[in-house]
């Protein structure tokens, strides 16, 4: 687990460093447009955490298209992507339709003509997400993991810190007059303020444990992070266009089903996460795992 822990230690340097730096950053943002103190701190570890996953992914010899979850030639790559996009949305479908049969959410009449913005919009950003997560989790973390640890440590470990990354914060409203160098540490003691109460989303943790865990098996068995690019793509889609055709009816006696953290992923998605996990492994058990170089 050493190359694991060098990757969570990395992200919690660039955390830091960004948190001392926060300040001339803001400083030199506001030359163009004032932003939100909090938002030029995740901005600026973001960018200091890929440069430093650069760094370390060559240093580990993680670098090449196999590591990178990209090994598969392009056609197979591009044709199981749209394979997984299509299944994801197939398998998001039993969900939305128990929120929806249930009433647990409710439908938003003054978005009916904007159907076609909205789902462009969540192809969109479903591809854009499930490209930057599942190159770093299912990708390097996952080859990382497995190469010291083995295939059960690169499911779980990777997953659970994929989980518990969903739950930060870190907001922080300040007038940019008063905005001074021990913001961005503010910022920083802020981020895990919701694991001071962590039974308030466990269902939803629980549940992107689960779907973290059957995306690596994914990985596992398909040699490559094709399908779950597809996946998480189709489940961030549908979720935001979710979003932003109904809401949740607090009043539902059976509002308990959805989550806190976005009113879609709670009990009833990790009731449905395990059955389709349990379906997949039973499918694939029997299958010889692609050879891996990593």
């Amino acid at each position: 687990m050493r190359a694991f822990f060098l990757f969570v230690l990395l992200l919690i340097g660039a955390l830091v460093v960004a948190a001392a730096l926060t300040y001339p950053a803001w400083l030199l943002v506001s030359t163009i447009s004032v932003e939100p103190v909090h938002r030029v701190m995740n901005r600026l570890a973001m960018l200091i955490a890929l440069i430093g996953l650069i760094i370390l992914t060559r240093r580990l010899g993680l670098s090449n298209r196999e590591s990178l979850g990209y090994g598969l030639p392009a056609a197979r790559f591009m044709a199981e992507l749209l394979i997984g996009w299509i299944a994801g949305v197939l398998l998001m479908l039993p969900l939305v339709a128990f929120l929806l049969g249930l009433d647990i959410r409710q439908w938003r009449p003054e978005i009916e003509h904007h159907w076609l913005s909205l789902l462009l919009g969540g192809i969109v950003s479903g591809l854009a997400v499930a490209l930057i997560e599942e190159t770093f989790f299912r990708g390097v973390l996952f080859s990382a993991v497995q190469r010291t640890s083995g295939a059960a440590a690169a499911i779980v470990a990777p997953s659970l810190l994929y989980a518990m990354l969903h739950f930060l914060g870190g907001r922080l409203r300040v007038p940019p007059e008063e905005v001074g160098w021990e913001h961005g540490f503010l910022v920083l003691a802020r981020l895990f303020e919701r694991y001071a109460e962590p039974l308030a989303f466990i269902d939803s943790l629980l549940a992107l444990l689960v779907l973290g865990m059957l995306l690596a098996l994914i990985r596992l068995r398909t040699g490559a992070i094709a399908a779950c690019m597809g996946l998480h793509a189709a489940g961030v889609c549908t979720i935001a266009v979710l979003r932003k055709t109904t809401y949740v009816d607090a009043s539902s006696e059976h509002a308990v089903w959805v989550g806190s953290y976005d009113g879609v992923i709670g009990w009833a998605a990790l009731l449905w996460f395990i059955a389709i996990g349990a379906v997949y492994w039973k499918l694939t058990s029997q299958r010889s795992l692609p050879s891996s170089s990593s």
